[in-house]
């Protein structure tokens, strides 16, 4: 049960720092750093047999990789729209 809840604890603090990432930074690679190291750590998993390719065992990355990628395109399109909402700051300002 304390494991449970550790992990939940650390999938919050990485969600957090990934939609800071995705918000903040010009580039959307530093966003999808977390996303796309957790894809290839179940990648690795299951290629090397440590948890066996069974529904069962296959759900919980899914679910995880799937919340984490879709993260990281909202927080993409929501650095777009705060920068479209500074250009139109800067067009009404020079007018």
């Amino acid at each position: 049960m304390v494991a449970l809840i550790v992990g939940f604890i650390i999938a919050g603090v990485l969600m957090i720092a990934e939609y800071l990432l995705c918000t903040k930074l010009k580039s959307p690679l530093w966003g999808g750093i977390i996303p796309l190291l957790l894809l290839a750590g179940s990648v690795y998993v299951f290629a090397c047999g440590k948890i066996p390719l069974e529904t069962r065992s296959l759900f919980p990355f899914v679910v995880v990789n799937t919340l984490f990628l879709g993260n990281w395109g909202t927080g993409r399109d929501k650095y777009k729209k705060i920068q479209q909402k500074e250009m139109n700051k800067m067009k009404v300002k020079d007018i």
